[in-house]
């Protein structure tokens, strides 16, 4: 009877040791886990935001260059004549050197006339340029007075040597009765948009990975990465789940977003990670980093071992000590009515 008793008791803590402790632990990582979630993408908005905001100024600084272009007088009184005017060239070639960054500087007059910075040659008519998908609807849009967008080299010369992706900046050139007069077109190497995003291995985010999304939906990588990743960031940005945006938002992001600055943030969760998009302006691009969280998830597994093995530290001492308890409680009663029992057969 007494056994029964004892064994009861043990039974009835022990359970209530167990549950409070898988229920306290389980709250405990799930908290853990979600702060920590919520830190990183606290963080991953508030670094890629700043390197946004420095790609802005890149591309501004990139725009204000082709005014300087479309808006010279020599430039468009050029552009009006049929024949080559010599005098367009040297300005183009000052003002490719001038930057690094500008890789060449293309321009096609109306009146059927080409011109390009030296480093060009065999620029296509601007007839077959007018084929290119979008250029004509471009073109014939009075509200849009620039563009980027991604292009091969294939599509503005014959013969190119360098068929890799560019970005480009096409700029209409307006004559004073708002007329066009041409097309304007700075070259950039896209890596140097991947480089304002990329974090080195040393840094808070350690080497993330960056893309470039079309607007055709060709997704363009910073350097070489395997299949899977790029099926899990496809996967991610086609997903029908329901998306998180980031602070401060615009509800209904649009595929051709021209919005300034990050109110057409939007972000996503992966398996491992969490993708950041951020529209380029008055382009249908948009700049993808991938924010891996395997050094979030490998502390987290560090935690949950570290709590596993404390419970069971702690699961072993209450057992213990309810294993006392419960001899402390029964053994004096099993004495008592031992004693009780001898002293009725006396």
């Amino acid at each position: 009877m007494f056994r029964s008793f004892g064994r009861n008791i043990r039974l009835v803590l022990v359970l209530f040791i167990t549950v409070y402790i898988v229920a306290s632990s389980f709250i405990l990582y799930r908290t853990m886990e979600h702060r920590s979630l919520d830190m990183l993408r606290q963080l991953s908005v508030q670094y890629t935001g700043q390197q946004h905001k420095n790609t802005l100024l890149f591309m501004n600084w990139l725009e204000e260059t082709s005014k300087l272009i479309s808006n010279n007088q020599v430039v468009q009184n050029a552009l009006k004549k049929p024949t080559y005017d010599g005098a367009i060239s040297p300005i183009l070639e000052g003002i490719r050197s001038s930057s690094s960054d500008i890789l060449g500087i293309y321009i096609w007059g109306e009146a059927g006339g080409t011109y390009s910075s030296s480093n060009v040659s065999g620029l296509l008519p601007f007839a077959e340029i007018k084929k290119e998908p979008g250029m004509e609807q471009f073109l014939n849009n009075r509200e849009q007075a620039l563009r980027w967008t991604v292009l091969n080299r294939e599509h503005l010369m014959n013969a190119p040597s360098d068929l890799r992706d560019r970005l480009l900046l096409e700029v209409k050139i307006k004559g004073s009765m708002g007329d066009v007069l041409g097309l304007l077109s700075l070259e950039v190497e896209i890596d140097k948009l991947y480089s304002f995003y990329l974090s080195g291995e040393n840094t808070i985010y350690g080497e993330n990975e960056v893309y470039l999304l079309t607007g055709n939906g060709k997704l363009l990588s910073a350097a070489d990465v395997p299949k899977e990743r790029l099926q899990e960031i496809k996967a991610a940005l086609v997903t029908s789940e329901k998306a998180t945006l980031a602070e401060p938002v615009t509800q209904g992001i649009d595929q051709n977003s021209t919005g300034r600055g990050d109110a057409d943030l939007l972000e996503r969760e992966t398996a491992d990670g969490l993708i950041l998009l951020y529209p380029l302006p008055e382009s249908a691009e948009r700049i993808v980093t991938y924010i891996s969280a395997d050094g979030m998830n490998a502390e987290l597994r560090t935690f949950k071992y570290l709590m596993l093995a404390l419970n069971l530290v702690v699961f072993i001492v209450f057992w213990l000590l309810i294993s006392v308890l419960s001899g402390s409680i029964v053994n004096p009663l099993k004495q008592l009515y031992l004693k009780i029992n001898s002293t009725m057969k006396d």
